[in-house]
């Protein structure tokens, strides 16, 4: 039987597309999507507004900056040419190391074959899994139809973005002022006078190129993380935006070694915080005018 290609990822990895099996010429190149006749990168490229490297390396690094991941449903095959419904023989490949070396939330079946074994054999239980018409050239008839529907997909992702670097901070504070400035009308100063270190770092969601939520990443001590300016755009509330925010959070504390999650809350998110674990573990305090609780949880 032939072998398909290695996966590619990293633990920021949160899009996972998946064809069936590589084409001929992709096996041959050991490539993704190497068939000239495949418009994969072009359709993709197109839809993230972003110029294609055209060098294949280049072009990896670049699903990766977008946190965007590759691989196939099939490890092994036969098949005859590279249609997929010329399969004879196949089995699958094992997903469990990569989901749980990854930030994977969700699943881009490229074509019908990849999103029936996806939903037949149940990969997926815990990711949202999406159906696009392949890139294939078999598809390239209906290419606005087919650009449409890739597009529409990954306009409806969220992916997030940690660090210290300036644009992600930049994007934390447009969101914060947005919030904590113009809603909640906290004065500028007070809600910029960044008692951060300059090592802190941030974790941004985006949806396109907006930022839609925002977390700063403090420690308390050896054993406590203490997560801080957390706000979420107005018109995405009450949609899990915060709350998978806030697991990733948790997640990457987690896997550092902290024990606990400490935090403060405004009165009116007590109740958010209690769904997420979390309980009150001070009297109510004024922070800034507004009326806040520490709330605490064992991670």
């Amino acid at each position: 039987m032939q072998t398909g290609l290695a996966p590619i990822y990293n633990e920021d990895t949160e899009v996972l597309i998946l064809g069936s099996a590589p084409s001929v010429q992709s096996l041959k190149k050991q490539q993704y999507y190497g068939n000239k006749g495949n418009l994969f990168w072009q359709i993709i490229f197109t839809a993230l507004q972003v110029a294609d490297p055209k060098s294949y390396e280049k072009r990896l690094q670049l699903l990766l900056d977008h946190h965007i991941g590759l691989w196939d449903v099939f490890q092994n095959f036969e098949r005859t040419g590279s249609m997929d419904h010329r399969f004879t023989k196949y089995q699958f490949n094992d997903f469990h190391t990569m989901l749980e070396n990854s930030a994977i939330k969700t699943i881009i079946a490229n074509g019908k074959t990849a999103y029936h074994e996806i939903m037949a054999q149940q990969l997926f239980p815990k990711q949202t899994v999406y159906h696009c018409l392949s890139t294939s050239g078999a598809n390239n008839s209906r290419m606005q139809q087919r650009q449409n529907e890739w597009e529409q997909v990954l306009n409806k992702i969220i992916t997030t973005y940690f660090g210290k670097e300036d644009w992600i901070k930049a994007a934390a504070f447009y969101l914060r002022y947005q919030v904590f400035v113009l809603e909640q009308q906290i004065a500028p100063y007070l809600e910029f006078n960044e008692q951060t270190k300059t090592s802190s770092n941030y974790f941004v969601s985006f949806k396109q190129k907006e930022p839609i939520a925002t977390i700063r990443y403090d420690t308390y001590d050896k054993q406590t993380i203490c997560p801080d300016r957390f706000c979420v755009s107005k018109k995405l509330r009450k949609q899990g935006v915060g709350a998978n925010l806030l697991k990733t959070l948790e997640q990457k504390a987690r896997k550092q070694g902290y024990k606990y999650s400490l935090l403060t809350a405004e009165e009116h998110a007590i109740l958010f915080y209690q769904k997420n674990d979390y309980y009150i573990d001070s009297k109510a305090f004024l922070e800034d005018g507004i009326s806040c609780v520490k709330m605490k949880k064992i991670l």
